[in-house]
């Protein structure tokens, strides 16, 4: 439980279907290239656009996280974790919320590597 008076300020992303998620404010704006610029103009609620559905969004969120945590072990090893048994569905999701949100660095985790 945080210390009265101090919170963690967070942005939330609103898609299409309704759905909101909350996520730390300072890691969406390192992540999104969307909620940076969103966040240069003092927005706190972005729009997600391209028809992205909340468990998609959140599950990018739960990415983010794990991610930021993850950055001073090993980080290759958590997305190789993270997108270990998803269907092809799922990964044609991750991949459209990645552009969307315009998170290069998710999206990059789904390029071809080269020898």
């Amino acid at each position: 439980m945080a210390a009265e008076g101090t919170t963690t300020a967070t942005v939330v992303l609103r898609c299409f279907d309704g759905a909101e998620v909350a996520v730390p404010a300072e890691l969406a704006r390192r992540r999104s290239g969307l909620v940076a610029a969103a966040a240069a103009t003092g927005e706190r609620v972005v729009d997600v656009p391209g028809n992205v559905h909340g468990p998609v969004v959140a599950q990018v969120a739960a990415y983010w996280e794990g991610r930021a945590a993850a950055a001073a072990a090993d980080g290759a090893a958590f997305d190789a974790a993270f997108l270990a048994g998803l269907r092809h569905d799922a990964l044609v999701d991750l991949i459209h919320a990645a552009h969307h949100l315009g998170d290069t660095a998710l999206f990059d985790i789904f390029r071809p590597r080269r020898a």
